[in-house]
């Protein structure tokens, strides 16, 4: 009996000894499982910041901007049916479903491109609309008139085209080459048709018609329509203008391409017998000039709403369906229509269309 009590009694202390030894386990454990909670809360304040914080590249800022808040018009600084027509028109096509709203062209064109531009300078930073440019605006219609706008009222956005132009001349003449052009014009005033003055087709006309050494003077229209009218009509000799847009004149045998104003020989004529126009530095005329288009915002509009526009930009110029058409047309685009680069190739057209106007007086 006594030993069965002092089995009975042991056991007792056995149970005693193993749940005390079961209680200082936590006790020890404590500190660990306080430092997971500090580090648990601190992971969670963590989290809820970052989740907190807004993307920050260009590309989120624009698509989470509100912009626009109605209908986007594209001011064109050039009449219906004329090459900006047609180009901001595809662009105002494939736009609106990118931006979700309208998106229509306006036309204002005349003096150059200076209507368009002075009217936009009546639009506050942020403005649904868009000027759609061209190099005449800001590099040429300065020299000659008194604009109340300058290039710094304007952000550039981005660039659509390069546009190459070319030196024609009436076929009825029978002149095929510049040196034919030269010999006609001795003891003659030449007369060149230009989309008007304050436009870079009368400025580089005129600085060509110099460098050949022959006596000129310009009829002026708007627009490179009315220049291919001028020759083709006899009103002038020769005229500046886009090459597809002479394309179907080049074709139809109404005009000869003389030369091209690019760096590159041209021979997108070859079907229409002209196998390959040479540039005029090619013939020893010392002028290049090579144009682009672009678009740009109201000088002062938010980051956030000028990246959205590019990137929405961007979207129509990937679309398979809008680089078909716009090839079509005969437009070329830009490699880089990045705002840098194309702010870049502005500065370069403004400092080039000055130089040219400083070499002839004007």
């Amino acid at each position: 009996m006594k030993k069965l009590t002092g089995l009975v009694v042991a056991a007792a202390m056995v149970v005693s000894l193993t749940a005390c030894a079961g209680k200082s386990a936590p006790e020890t454990a404590a500190p660990a499982k306080e430092t997971t909670k500090e580090a648990a809360t601190e992971a969670a304040k963590e989290t809820a910041q970052s989740q907190a914080q807004p993307e920050t590249s260009a590309e989120t800022m624009g698509e989470s901007v509100k912009w626009p808040t109605g209908t986007v018009s594209i001011f064109v600084p050039g009449k219906a049916g004329a090459n900006l027509d047609t180009k901001a028109r595809l662009v105002a096509k494939y736009l609106g479903p990118e931006l979700g709203v309208d998106v229509v062209v306006e036309n204002r064109p005349g003096a150059g491109g200076i209507t368009a531009c002075t009217e936009y300078l009546t639009e506050e930073p942020n403005t649904n609309n868009i000027q759609y440019m061209a190099a005449s605006n800001l590099a040429v219609a300065p020299i000659y008139n008194d604009c109340e706008f300058t290039a710094d009222d304007f952000v550039t956005v981005a660039g659509l085209d390069s546009v190459e132009n070319g030196l024609f001349v009436d076929a009825k003449l029978g002149i095929k080459t510049v040196d034919e052009l030269k010999e006609y014009a001795q003891g003659k005033v030449i007369r060149f048709a230009s989309a008007g003055v304050g436009n870079d087709s009368f400025l580089v006309s005129k600085i060509v018609m110099e460098e050949m050494g022959l006596a000129s003077d310009s009829v002026n229209g708007d627009g490179f329509g009315d220049a291919l009218v001028n020759v083709m009509n006899g009103s002038a000799e020769v005229c500046y203008c886009a090459l597809n847009q002479a394309s179907q004149y080049v074709e139809d045998g109404s005009i000869v391409p003389l030369a091209v104003y690019g760096q590159e020989a041209y021979n997108g004529y070859a079907a229409y017998g002209f196998d390959q126009v040479p540039t005029l530095m090619d013939l020893g005329i010392d002028v290049s000039y090579s144009t682009i288009t672009w678009f740009s915002l109201r000088a002062g509009t938010d980051e956030a709403v000028v990246e959205k526009l590019a990137s929405s930009l961007q979207k129509v110029y990937d679309n398979p369906e809008f680089q078909a058409e716009f090839t079509e047309a005969g437009f070329v685009m830009l490699p880089d229509v990045s705002t840098e680069a194309v702010s870049a190739r502005v500065t370069s057209m403004i400092d080039d269309c000055a130089a040219f106007a400083d070499k002839i007086g004007g």
